[in-house]
C-alpha cells in the first residue's frame, strides 16, 4: 500500500523494561492490513502492542497512529483510534458478557456515560459476531478461556477503532475457533482497519498476515511479507529451528519445523512453533 501516513508508524523506538531492551528502527502497517508480530518467548511481542496501544511509554523514538505521537494523545482520542485485545484479560467475574462488552462502547459515550441506539447496536453486533448472543446474561466467571478470549474480542469490535491489536487474540480456543479468529481479524483488515497481532503460530501467521514482523535479540530482525520473513536464515536466527517452506494453496507453510543442532544441544527450550 502507498498511504502516506500509516496507520501505525515506528521509527527509531527503544523500550526498557527491566533488564529487556527492545528497538525498533522502523516498522509500518497499513489501514487493510494484517501485520503479525512472531518471536519468541519474552522477544518483546506483548512490550510493543502495550507501547503501540499507550500502555506504556517509549524511552526514546516515536510511535504514530495516522501521524499523531501516541505519547500525546489524550486517553479518549486514543480509545477513539485503537481497540485493544490484551493478552491477560482481567476483568471481574461479576459483571456479564454483555456488560464487558459494553465496556468497549466507553470512549463513544457522552457526558453522562448512556448508551444510545448506535452504541447497543455496536455491542448487539459485536455478540453475534462472535457467537455471544446466546451467553450474553451470563456472568463471565462461568465461561472457558476460550469464550472469555471471544468475550475479549467482541468488547474490542465493539469499541469500532480503525486500529485493532490483539495479543494471542486465539489463545485458549479450540482449532475450529483459532480459524474463526484469525479469519475474522483478516475480514476486519479487509474492511479498510489495520490490525496488528502477536502470535506463536507460524503456520497461523503464513496463512493470514499480509506482512509479519520477527522480533529477536532485542531488535527487529526482519520485516516483510510471510515468505521472504520466514526464511531458513531467519527460523534460525529467531527461533533456533530448521523448516522446509512450502506452499499450500498459494501462501507459505512451514514443514518439517526441527531445533537447529544448537538447539537441540540444549534441548530446545524457549522455541516457539
Amino acid at each position: 500500500m502507498t498511504s502516506k501516513a500509516p496507520a501505525i508508524g515506528i521509527s527509531g523506538l527503544r523500550l526498557r523494561r527491566g533488564g529487556f531492551d527492545l528497538e525498533i528502527d522502523r516498522l509500518r502497517v497499513e489501514p487493510g492490513e494484517l501485520a503479525v508480530l512472531i518471536g519468541r518467548n519474552g522477544a518483546g511481542k506483548s512490550t510493543l502492542l502495550d507501547a503501540v496501544g499507550g500502555q506504556i511509554g517509549a524511552d526514546s523514538g516515536r510511535i504514530e497512529i495516522f501521524a499523531q505521537a501516541v505519547a500525546a494523545m489524550p486517553a479518549r482520542r486514543r480509545a477513539l483510534q485503537v481497540a485493544a485485545i490484551p493478552q491477560e484479560f482481567e476483568i471481574p467475574f461479576a459483571f456479564s458478557v454483555r456488560e464487558v462488552v459494553e465496556f468497549g462502547r466507553a470512549p463513544h459515550l457522552g457526558y453522562f456515560g448512556r448508551m444510545r441506539p448506535d452504541d447497543r447496536c455496536a455491542v448487539a453486533a459485536a455478540l453475534v459476531e462472535c457467537d455471544l448472543d446466546r451467553l450474553a446474561n451470563r456472568p463471565l466467571g462461568e465461561l472457558s478461556g476460550g469464550q472469555r478470549r471471544r468475550v475479549a474480542l467482541a468488547a474490542a469490535l465493539a469499541q469500532d477503532t480503525p486500529v485493532l491489536l490483539a495479543d494471542e487474540p486465539s489463545a485458549h480456543m479450540d482449532v475450529a475457533r483459532i480459524i474463526w479468529c484469525w479469519r475474522l481479524l483478516q475480514d476486519r483488515a479487509r474492511s479498510g482497519r489495520a490490525v496488528l497481532a502477536a502470535a506463536h503460530d507460524l503456520n497461523l501467521a503464513a496463512a493470514f498476515a499480509d506482512r509479519i514482523y520477527l522480533l529477536g535479540g532485542g531488535r527487529l530482525i526482519s520485516g516483510g511479507d510471510p515468505e521472504s520473513v520466514l526464511s531458513r536464515r531467519n527460523l534460525a536466527e529467531g527461533f533456533g529451528v530448521t523448516a522446509q517452506l512450502e506452499r499450500r494453496d498459494g501462501r507459505p507453510y512451514l514443514a518439517r519445523i526441527a531445533p537447529t543442532r544448537r538447539n537441540a544441544d540444549r534441548g530446545g527450550e524457549s522455541v516457539d512453533r
